[in-house]
């Protein structure tokens, strides 16, 4: 009788087994291909890509279990393929294959810290030690408003400074020129009729006489989602959800005008670092995610140091928890990332990112072998 009933219940579960398989690879198959080539124009593609990308790896523990167990290995085998899509396609972690020890040692380097540091609300002690924990020879600081200019300027005596808007830069290197870039227009489409209304482009943009000769550094701070994406929460997520508003894309206006916003200043900001005469470094937060397609699209022919000489998933934000990537630093040709590394602190909202920059090939860029600047200022 048990060999009867055991008999009857496994085809059974084989196809539960087989379905549940079949549907995980199909789901993460649409997810990627949503995420990845819907872009930024519609909300529900936008607001997954700001949701925990950790949630599609978390079936497949429990499906690999189903499928070893009752399907066989060949459905086993397929399921190993949709968990590394899941952890390579939408996770993206890097595994710092770029990484070089012996480029690292350089001492003609740029050691780069770029780091959105929230209004300097949780203190500037916390920030500072983080940024001189790298031992930078550059720093990239957003969300550093006028009134943290002085503090500032003092904490970074002797190094070559500047503060404008947001942005604030410290550099070993002499700063030769600061490009503040023109204001965008940007077009809202509300009931029918067309307005327009000047914003800013959210980067500036440098060149500096660096040991491997001028390069041109963009520092970018893009418009955040989050007012957006507290509009479409509403009164709280399960609230909307019930009521059927979120899967509607209710209040989802603002969402979208932000996410315009965010395209138009990142294609300002590559096209001048496509326009630049020098090597270039972009670096910043640019509020987009790794399977952003504004990233792809507008700074594809960049490298990113994460991708390059990253290790590990790179997530930024939130700093206690971490789980998007949207902190980032790219260089142009003529120059490589051969490290990466994240923050630790609590500092900020975000954690910081640190790059280490060298000339492509290790071949200087305009100094022939003129050796490193010494330089005995203090400061982080």
């Amino acid at each position: 009788m048990r060999q009867t009933v055991g008999t009857g219940s496994g085809p059974w579960r084989r196809r539960v087994a087989v379905a549940l398989s079949v549907a995980y690879t199909i789901g993460l198959l649409v997810a990627w291909v949503v995420l990845r080539f819907a872009g930024e124009r519609w909300w529900l593609p936008l607001v997954g890509l700001y949701a925990p990308p950790i949630g599609f790896f978390f079936p497949a523990p429990f499906v690999l279990a189903v499928t070893w167990r009752w399907a066989g290995r060949r459905w086993f085998a397929s399921q190993f393929l949709a968990a590394l899509l899941a952890l390579y396609g939408l996770l993206g972690p890097s595994l710092g294959l770029g990484r070089d020890r012996h480029a690292v040692a350089d001492p003609r380097a740029i050691r780069l810290v770029s780091y959105n540091i929230q209004l300097g609300q949780r203190g500037m002690p916390g920030i500072l030690a983080q940024v001189a924990q790298f031992q930078s020879n550059l720093v990239l600081l957003q969300e550093a408003h006028q009134g943290l200019a002085a503090g500032l300027r003092e904490a970074f005596v002797g190094w070559h400074v500047d503060s404008r808007d947001q942005f604030f830069i410290a550099s070993r290197f002499p700063i030769l020129e600061v490009r503040e870039p023109a204001r965008l227009l940007y077009k809202v489409d509300k009931a029918g009729s067309t307005q327009e209304r000047a914003g800013g482009a959210h980067f500036m943009a440098y060149t500096l006489d660096s040991d491997l000769g001028p390069i041109d550094v963009f520092s970018v701070h893009t418009t955040s989602p989050r007012e957006g994406l507290d509009e479409m929460r509403g009164s709280g997520f399960l609230h909307e959800l019930r009521q059927g508003h979120i899967l509607l894309g209710r209040n989802s206006d603002t969402l979208l005008f932000n996410a315009y916003r965010r395209r138009r200043q990142v294609e300002a900001v590559a096209a001048a670092a496509r326009a630049s005469k020098h090597p270039v470094i972009i670096a910043g937060d640019f509020n987009l995610p790794g399977l952003s397609r504004v990233a792809h699209d507008s700074l594809g022919d960049f490298d990113e140091a994460f991708v390059e000489a990253g290790w590990g998933f790179g997530y930024t934000f939130p700093s206690k928890l971490p789980f998007l990537r949207i902190d980032r630093i790219f260089t142009g040709h003529g120059l490589r990332a051969v490290d990466f590394r994240q923050g630790d602190t609590l500092a900020s909202d975000h954690l910081c990112v640190y790059a280490v920059i060298t000339a492509d090939g290790l071949s200087l860029v305009g100094r022939g072998d003129a050796p490193p600047r010494e330089s005995h200022d203090s400061g982080p």
